[in-house]
């Protein structure tokens, strides 16, 4: 018996819904591009995100860091993933693009910084 779904594609700015059939293999329909159909796929298989959040940086002139993961992660580690960088605190400077944590979670992928901070002392 095959689970059937309904996602909204996040590949382009169409946001193409999605039909999906999982089976042994996932069938994608509604979309209008190749990216969208490698996106159902990847939904149907083990759905990934980008996690963006902030951390506490110290000697800084703003009190939080925007950070995010490098690489998309499952879906089922988010949690895991904001517990970890929950607390964690760095000091400036920092550069964007700057590894803060090398591998969140037990995920491998690093957390990098998505701004410049000087150090302000």
């Amino acid at each position: 018996m095959s689970d059937e779904r309904e996602v909204l594609c996040i590949r382009c700015p169409k946001g193409c819904r999605l039909e999906l059939k999982i089976d042994e293999e996932v069938i994608v329909e509604g979309n209008q591009c190749k990216a969208g159909e490698d996106h159902g796929k990847q939904e149907g298989r083990e759905p990934k995100r980008i996690v963006p959040t902030t951390v506490k940086i110290k000697d800084a002139r703003w009190p939080r860091l925007p950070v995010r993961t490098k690489e998309s992660i499952s879906l089922d580690k988010v949690k895991d993933v904001m517990e970890a960088v929950e607390g964690f605190v760095v000091e400036a400077p920092i550069e964007k693009g700057d590894v803060v944590i090398k591998d969140v979670a037990g995920t491998s992928v690093p957390v990098i910084a998505e701004r410049d901070m000087e150090k302000i002392r």
